[in-house]
C-alpha cells in the first residue's frame, strides 16, 4: 500500500508552469509584432499624406 502522491503533484505543477511559460512567450512575441505593425501603419500614412500634399499644392487638377 503506496501513500505517494508527489509524483502528480509535481507533474501538475511542471504542467502550470510550461503553461504560463508557453503563454508569456506567445504574448511577447504577440506584442512584437503588433508594435512592428503599427510603425508600418504610421510608415504608409506618412507616405499616402505625402503624395496627398504634393498632389493638392502641384500640378494641374
Amino acid at each position: 500500500m503506496t501513500t505517494s502522491t508527489s509524483g502528480s503533484t509535481g507533474t501538475s505543477f511542471w504542467k502550470i508552469l510550461a503553461i504560463v511559460i508557453g503563454v508569456l512567450i506567445i504574448v511577447s512575441i504577440g506584442w512584437s509584432l503588433v508594435k512592428a505593425f503599427m510603425w508600418i501603419a504610421v510608415v504608409v500614412l506618412v507616405i499616402i499624406g505625402l503624395f496627398t500634399v504634393a498632389k493638392a499644392f502641384g500640378g494641374k487638377s
